[in-house]
């Protein structure tokens, strides 16, 4: 689905993805909750020719965590932008 990165609306793309060393794919997560914690990963299927498998996408062997901050202050990180993080709306 169409994303935001900041006020500037991003096109979605189909899968399958079809990337290669000259044309490379990055893929944006942005994952939240209302009001719980959340520890997660990814599980990329890929394939390569006759070659396939699974990658776990994760935070160096441990799960990513997302807190659900109903009622608090919010903040996103602008990684394509200040590189900071920033109020979030």
């Amino acid at each position: 689905m169409p994303g935001h990165e900041g006020n500037v609306l991003t096109r979605a793309t189909d899968f399958p993805y079809k990337v290669s060393v000259d044309d490379p794919e990055v893929l944006n997560i942005d994952a939240a909750t209302a009001a719980r914690d959340v520890d997660w990963y990814l599980e990329l299927s890929w394939s390569s020719g006759d070659r396939q498998g699974t990658t776990r996408i994760d935070d160096h062997g441990r799960p990513f965590r997302t807190a659900g901050m109903r009622g608090d202050k919010k903040y996103w990180y602008n990684a394509n932008g200040t590189n900071a993080w920033i109020p979030y709306p």
